[in-house]
């Protein structure tokens, strides 16, 4: 049976020939045929599949014993010249037709060239997409990923459904929560912000004018306060410009000469 070139490239130095020849022989020993008087299909089928021996004859011959049978020289002769003029049935199905292969035994024993009489080709290509699906199925489970049936029922509408509310309360509940959760503390601790001198954190003092802690207040050691000190300042602003100068030691006329001589 001539191999296609597609078929060539992709197997590289596969031999579908050789390989059909060995599952023909795999079958014939699994049923016996070498034992029922139709054991001359098998070795025909065997012949088509051979046609580049140098000698058919003993390869027949060879062939029959591999099948777990025994022919003469003068069958093997015969059975290369039925094959010659026999229809030739080289598809899968045609040949599993022609050997009387069921689907059971081509899956017990593996057969990849061979299709089954009571299998068609489009029914084991569907098999072959149930069972690569089944598989990717399995690999996803191993991994994790939910499936249709679960996701649906740990959903936002399952959810919804389960409280009698509409989808958008779940989401905005849960997005409460989530808002929640990233917010900052509002009741953490903030620096203190005193407006006098005299501020200060509410501590109790004690009966010496001491605080919990153990400090003197300023009027405890005799300082005057920063308010006490703003007063004065005040009472010199309101006082007349010859008794401040008096104050900082300046005479009058001092002052109007240094003014004169400013100006």
């Amino acid at each position: 049976m001539p191999v296609s070139p597609r078929l060539r490239r992709r197997n590289g130095n596969f031999d579908f020939t050789a390989k059909r020849r060995r599952e023909i022989v795999l079958h014939a020993r699994h049923v016996g045929a070498a034992e029922t008087e139709d054991f001359s299909r098998w070795l025909i089928a065997w012949v088509w599949h051979n046609r580049r021996a140098k000698d058919q004859i003993w390869s027949v011959m060879e062939c029959a014993k591999n099948m777990g049978g025994k022919i003469t020289e003068a069958e093997a002769s015969a059975i290369t010249e039925e094959a010659s003029i026999t229809r030739k049935h080289l598809t899968a199905d045609n040949l599993a037709r022609f050997l009387g292969i069921t689907i059971v035994q081509r899956t017990a024993l593996g057969l990849t060239t061979i299709g089954a009489c009571n299998f068609s080709k489009r029914a084991r290509k569907q098999q072959r997409k149930h069972r690569d699906r089944m598989a990717k199925e399995r690999k996803r489970r191993a991994s994790g990923v939910l499936s249709r049936a679960e996701y649906e029922a740990n959903s936002m509408a399952a959810k919804a459904r389960e409280e009698g509310v509409s989808r958008m309360t779940i989401y905005r509940r849960k997005r409460a929560v989530e808002q929640a959760k990233n917010s900052p503390d509002v009741t953490g601790v903030s620096a203190a912000i005193f407006l006098s001198g005299e501020d200060g954190p509410v501590t109790p003092a004690g009966v010496d004018g001491t605080s919990e802690r153990g400090f003197a207040s300023k009027k405890a050691r005799g300082l005057p306060s920063q308010t006490a000190t703003t007063m004065v300042g005040d009472a010199h602003e309101v006082l007349p410009t010859e008794l401040r100068l008096l104050a900082l030691g300046l005479a009058e006329a001092d002052w109007a000469k240094n003014f004169a001589r400013a100006a």
